[in-house]
Order: structure tokens, then C-alpha cells, then sequence
């Protein structure tokens, strides 16, 4: 059994995928070799079958060469523009597609939302930088999704079929949101709370299509048809995600 220096070595010998940085893991759950572009399109993550061989990793990679450049070009067209916020007063924020504007106030109060302002304390801004923000998302957006999980619930289970518990939480910056079976627990990134309200809702509903298990495979054909009985056209509002995610604000500050 090759290890991954192996197989990178191998890979960079062959030349097929000079010009990207790749890292290798190697899988005891995979029985097909995969491939994943990171955002920006300039680093691949091979992920390889623990029983496959070096030589037919190669032989794997020239097959799906093909999908592997047209992954490459939806990865740069979507590579990360977000927004780097100064926290000081008049910075921009956005709270499900509405402009919000920071105002520091004396003293440690929490963050809270006035009207069309953000406002928290400035003494906890300076302990704590934007922590006390990304809180607020993640308590209002569970609020928010308490709210609006229901309505969608109905639609893809019987009544009565106890819901998934809900949450808005930091889960890195790598997905909008995930199902968690042995928990039967949904979770959005809090950076999805600064979505417009059509895409958050897109976000809850594939991951409520995911607490419902559909059979075959995990973004499969049963899958997707779950998906868009809960949200019409879910396949166009995953494309108007990759575009439009690419800006909102994933937690870091600038001086």
C-alpha cells in the first residue's frame, strides 16, 4: 500500500496536474478515487482508496481529468472576494441581505441590532475583536431558524416526524451548513445569516432534505428531488450561492 508522499511523488513525476499544490489523503471508507478544488481553484485535495495502487491512481486521475479541469474553472470563477470589515463605527455589516451599520457605544454592551445599526460596546470590541458580532449571528440566526424550519419540515415529512434540532454556529469556513444523523442535528455557518433570505432558506431546506436521509447518494438524484420538493429550482439557488457567497464576510477584521 503506497503512502501519500508516495502517490504525490508519483503524481508530480507524471505531470498531470502540474501547476496545482496538491495534498493526498489516503481512505479506508473510499472505494473511488476523488478529487476536490479547494476555493480558487489552485489546490487539490486527492483523496484515494487505501486498497489502489500508485499506478492505477495515475491511470484514475487521466480518466477524470476532464472533470477535473471543468471543477478547476467553477472554482476560479467562484474563488473568495469577501468583504474585510475595520470594526469602528460606520463599518458594514449584513444580516440576511440588509445593510447593517456598526455603532460602538460605551462599555461592554452586547451585540444587539437597532434598527438598521449594529451596535456593541466598545470596550467588548476591544477584548474581544469581532467574536461578539459572530455571537449575534449565531444566536439570532438559531432564532431565525426555529422560525422558518417548520413550514419546510411539513413538506418533506409526515406530521408529527420529530424534527431535526437547530443551530447556528461556527463551522468553518468550508460549508453553509450540515446534518449531523447521529445527533439528527442541522447546523448553518453563521456566515450564511448574512445571505439574502431566498438563499438561507435554500441552505436549510438541503440540509433538512439531508436530516430526511434520501437514498442513493448524498447529492444524488433521489436527493436533489427531495431537495426541490422543499425549495423549487434548489439547483439554481445552489448556483446563485457559489456566486453570491463568495463575498459575505467570514469573520476576519482589518486594523
Amino acid at each position: 500500500m503506497p503512502t501519500a508522499e508516495q502517490i504525490s511523488a508519483a503524481v508530480a513525476a507524471d505531470g498531470i496536474l502540474d501547476g496545482f499544490t496538491l495534498a493526498v489523503r489516503i481512505s479506508s471508507r473510499r472505494r473511488t478515487l476523488g478529487v476536490t478544488v479547494e476555493p480558487g481553484g489552485t489546490t487539490l485535495t486527492i483523496a484515494v482508496p487505501a486498497a489502489l495502487d500508485t499506478q492505477h491512481v495515475i491511470a484514475g486521475l487521466h480518466r477524470i481529468r476532464p472533470r477535473i479541469a471543468g471543477h478547476v474553472v467553477k472554482a476560479r470563477e467562484n474563488a473568495p472576494d469577501f468583504h474585510v470589515p475595520a470594526l469602528t463605527d460606520g463599518a458594514g455589516f449584513t444580516w440576511l441581505g440588509r445593510s447593517l451599520r456598526l455603532r460602538t457605544l460605551d462599555g461592554r454592551a452586547p451585540a444587539a441590532r437597532d434598527g438598521e445599526r449594529l451596535t456593541i460596546g466598545r470596550d467588548l470590541l476591544a477584548r474581544d475583536g469581532a467574536k461578539p458580532i459572530i455571537r449575534w449571528y449565531c444566536e439570532q440566526g438559531t432564532a431565525w431558524l426555529e422560525q422558518e424550519a417548520p413550514a419546510l419540515w411539513s413538506r418533506l415529512m409526515p406530521p408529527g416526524t420529530p424534527p431535526p434540532e437547530l443551530r447556528v454556529a461556527d463551522i468553518g469556513r468550508k460549508r453553509w451548513g450540515k446534518y449531523e444523523p447521529a445527533r439528527h442535528r442541522v447546523t448553518l455557518a453563521w456566515q450564511t445569516m448574512q445571505l439574502r433570505p431566498s438563499l438561507a432558506r435554500y441552505v436549510l431546506g438541503h440540509e433538512l432534505a439531508h436530516a430526511t436521509r434520501p437514498a442513493g447518494a448524498a447529492h444524488g438524484p433521489e436527493f436533489w428531488r427531495v431537495t426541490e420538493r422543499v425549495i423549487p429550482l434548489a439547483r439554481e439557488e445552489q448556483r446563485r450561492l457559489a456566486r453570491e457567497g463568495r463575498t459575505v464576510w467570514m469573520g476576519d477584521t482589518r486594523p
